[in-house]
């Protein structure tokens, strides 16, 4: 394992997560910035890969990669906003499932 990229190492973690994933199903999973050490090939085919087990899992999946968000059912911004000297976190979310997909040419 010391000899393994960080995107090696991703890719191995991954897999043993989805491994055990389909022993003994969990219906959640909360995935923070996965695809950090990826290169964009990797990251579409794990994205490829949720997106196939959204049948049977929910995910949130928490990346600043546009190669991962751009193939979600929905995205979800968290932004701060001051109010009265106060700080506090807003939710901004787009529900993206009523656009049809566009075919690249």
């Amino acid at each position: 394992m010391d000899n393994l990229s960080g995107g090696e190492k991703t890719v191995a973690a991954l897999a043993l997560i989805f491994a055990i994933h389909d022993y003994q199903p969990s219906p959640f999973f909360v995935l923070d910035e996965i695809d950090a050490a990826l290169d964009n090939t990797n990251i579409g085919k794990v994205a490829e890969y949720i997106k196939q087990m959204s049948n049977r899992v929910q995910c949130i999946v928490i990346s600043l990669k546009e190669e991962f968000y751009n193939r979600v059912d929905a995205l979800v911004g968290i932004y701060p906003q001051q109010i009265d000297g106060c700080i506090s976190s807003r939710v901004i979310s787009l529900d993206l499932s009523c656009y049809p997909e566009q075919i690249e040419a």
